[in-house]
Formats: structure tokens, sequence, C-alpha cells
């Protein structure tokens, strides 16, 4: 089947399967599927589960908001005129009525219950061979892992906050329904991401067209482990990929940003029409300059722009920020085509499996990593004596260059300090404090009224 038919199914299915879900979403909680869509054939499951793949894609999930949170939480943005919801994140003070919080929860969560409901009537549809069955649960389970994997990073204290993880997380939805439940501690969450990335491992074929595939399992699972700081899993899985899989570096930084122009990708979300779906439309929507006036509603901060001070001739600088009146207009994505979401990238494992070889005692991999994407970037391969903390600083500037909007950086700090930095400050504010972690929505209080909210309340 062609990728556009495959896009235009799944979103005509999910427009038809949903259309009357906001108003029961309104009674049940937010992370609940309220809709119970019997499947009897094959294609019937196919294209619910691409519903499911389409849900991601949302301008308020993977789409864009989910990196515009991260940046606006933590250093990324210049917060000049901000207002509404953007201005609640940036000052890091939401509460339960921002829709952004909202819209994170509740159509991520409608991936998640997507995608299970294939699962439950998986073993009665008709037409699907054992190894279609095994593809499907594995995708099921990949893309639930990562609904459970984001939520938890917006919606709770990091992993390694506490000793043994007890701090509350999100809830865990492994079946699709109503059933009103309360949050699991992040240990759990995380237990449950590992479980499930783990079986779609096993159950997912190396290739699968546009959908995730065993690569892509092992690619997420590694992202998972590094969060957790769990380096000598996230080196082996990374290594696996980058050593194994067909995945090869793009000549240019930028070539995994257009539409199947890209060698690394390793699994991303496509938009065909760019007119008429709007898969990934939150980055057009946050960043694209103003038509009139030529003025995006988002500048990068100076923090992020003096990255590049020190080395003027880093390429990254010219091609992904341009100076508008003394601030910097972020170019790093296309604006006015159809356009691959990169989810999972070569990039990002390679900076995973350079900090992590180097905090397992293996500094020369780290090096060859750090100046692979160095010398893309037009900068000189440093030095190969290079180890210990400066080379873990050095690979965490470029994953600092690198992963820009690509909802790395908030996280990425929280990472870093329950890793041995507890003093560590985001813009002034303790990086542990409160407001750094996204008030539970209105609507799924309003579901469960033992639900615990997070605690309230700002940084500074």
């Amino acid at each position: 089947m062609k990728k556009m038919n495959i896009r235009i199914i799944a979103m005509l299915f999910a427009c038809l399967a949903f259309a009357s879900c906001e108003d029961f979403l309104e009674v049940v909680p937010e992370n609940a599927s309220s809709i119970d869509v019997q499947l009897e054939t094959a294609q019937d499951a196919r294209e619910y589960l691409n519903g499911a793949y389409d849900a991601l894609s949302f301008g308020s999930v993977l789409g864009g908001q989910y990196s515009l949170v991260s940046e606006l939480m933590s250093d990324g943005v210049d917060g000049t005129g901000l207002d509404g919801d953007w201005f609640a994140h940036y000052t890091r003070s939401t509460d339960i009525f921002l829709g952004t919080t909202r819209s994170m929860m509740s159509d991520a969560y409608k991936a998640a219950g997507r995608a299970n409901n294939v699962l439950d009537q998986l073993g009665s549809i008709e037409g699907l061979s054992e190894a279609e069955r095994n593809t499907m649960e594995g995708e099921i389970k990949f893309i639930r892992s990562i609904v459970h994997f984001e939520s938890v990073r917006f919606f709770g204290q990091p992993y390694g906050f506490t000793s043994d993880n007890s701090q509350l997380g999100v809830v865990v939805r492994t079946s699709q329904n109503t059933e009103v439940l309360n949050r699991s501690s992040v240990g759990a969450v995380y237990a449950q991401i590992i479980s499930d990335l783990t079986d779609a491992i096993n159950l997912l074929p190396e290739s699968n067209d546009i959908y995730a595939n065993a690569w892509a399992a092992k690619a997420l699972l590694a992202k998972v482990y590094f969060q957790m700081n769990d380096f000598q899993n996230a080196y082996d899985l990374s290594n696996d990929v980058i050593m194994n899989g067909p995945f090869m570096f793009d000549a240019s930084y930028s070539d995994k940003y257009g539409y199947g122009t890209s060698n690394e990708i390793i699994f991303g979300l496509i938009s065909t029409q760019i007119d008429s779906d709007n898969a990934n439309g939150g980055y057009r929507g946050y960043l694209r300059p103003d038509a009139s006036t030529g003025v995006p509603g988002l500048f990068a901060s100076t923090e992020y722009a003096s990255l590049y001070a020190t080395e003027p001739s880093d390429t990254r600088k010219t091609d992904w920020l341009v100076d508008l009146n003394g601030q910097s207009v972020i170019m790093k994505f296309a604006f006015d085509s159809v356009y691959t979401n990169p989810v999972l990238h070569l990039t990002e494992l390679k900076l995973i499996r350079g900090e992590s070889a180097t905090e397992t005692g293996n500094s020369p991999a780290g090096v060859a990593d750090l100046n692979d994407i160095r010398e893309r970037a037009g900068l000189i391969a440093l030095s190969e004596s290079l180890a210990g903390e400066p080379l873990i600083q050095q690979l965490r500037i470029e994953r600092h260059k690198e992963l820009y909007f690509e909802n790395n950086r908030m996280h990425e700090l929280k990472r870093q300090a329950v890793r041995g930095n507890p003093s560590l400050t985001i813009r002034n504010a303790p990086w542990d404090c409160a407001g750094m972690v996204c008030q539970l929505p209105d609507n799924e209080l309003k579901g469960n009224p033992d639900m615990e909210p997070n605690p309230q309340g700002g940084c500074n």
C-alpha cells in the first residue's frame, strides 16, 4: 500500500471512529479510551491501528507540543511577549485548567486506547496470520510505550528522583476501557515501558514499511534506559542499532527533517497532505513566520543561540537560526511542505552511545561518536585523548545543539540532575521544584475524585 493511501485511510477512519468522543470524555478520565469499536477483519485492524499512529502525530503530542513545552519549561525559548498557556509553562505555573496539558494527556492516551483496542480483539480478528498478529502486537506495545514514557516524563518527577522511584507517575493503560485507575509510581510506569518494549523487540520484524519495527523498539528502549542513567543497557541497545541496523549517517544534519530523504530516521511520523492533515502541525504553527509580518510566534532563547558563539564555523547556526532584529528565528523544520518528524534517529543514538560508552569506561568510543557529529556540522575533531567528565560535557553540548526543539531539553536536564548534579538550576529555578512538573488537567481529576494532583506552585 502506498504511504499516502495509508495516511488518508488512517485519517478517515480515525475521524469516523472518534467523531463523538470529546463529549464523552467530559465524564471519564482523560487517560481512558471511551470508544469501543468492534474489529472483524485484518483491514479493520490495520486501519484502526493506523489511527493510533495518527494520534501520535497530532500537534498536541509528538507533532510539536511536547517539544514546545520541553523548551518553554527549560531554557530554549525567548520568553518575551508570551501569554496564556505558553506563559504558564514558561513561568512553571501550570494549573489544572490548561488546554495544553489537557490535550497532551488526552490525545496521547487516544493513541494508547486505539492501540489497546486492537490488542484486546487481536485473537478474534479474521484473516490475520500468526506473523501478522505478532507484528501488530509489537506495534501496539511500541505505541503505548511511547505514550507512557512521554507522559510520565511530563507529569511526574524524573526516574531517580527518589531511591525507589515511588513518586507518582501516570496511569498505566494496558487495555481499552473506561475503568477509573489511579496513578502508578514512576518505577512501575518504567517497568511497564521496559516490558512492552522488550516484547516489541521480540515480536516485530526488522522491516515493517513505515510502521514501527524491531530497530525502532530497540532505539526507544535505549532512550528509556539512558533517561534512567542505566548506561550499560543504553550502550548495548544503541550500539546494536548503530552497528547492525540498516541506518546510515546522512551527509547533512538537515536531511532527516525533509520528506523521504533521510537514511538515519529509525522511526518517524509522516505528513502527506500539508493542507488537509495536521500531522506534525505543531512545528509549523509554532515556528513558521507569519505570512504578512514575517514574525513567528516563538524565537530561540539567547541561551541556545549562544551555544554557537565559541565556534562560529558551526553551520547549524546559519542553517537553523536566522536573525530578525536581534532575535533568532528557528528554521530547523520544514514549514511549507510535507514533513517527516524524526522521532527516533541515528544522531540521537550516537549521542546516547557516546555518553554511555564514556560512563562505562570506553572514552575512545565516546570521542568517535562526538566527532562524527561535530565534523558533519563543519567543526574540527576533538582530541582522541579527551575522556571522562570533559568528554561528557562536550557530548552534552552537542546533544543540546542537535536535539533542539525535539522534546529533549527539559528531560535531559532532569536526567543530569539525578545523575549527580542535585544543585542544578534550570533558568534560575531548582530542577526539582513543583512547577517543573506539569499539573494534571481538570478532566483527569474530575474523572477520578481519588486522583492525587501534582503539588501546586511555581519555582521561584
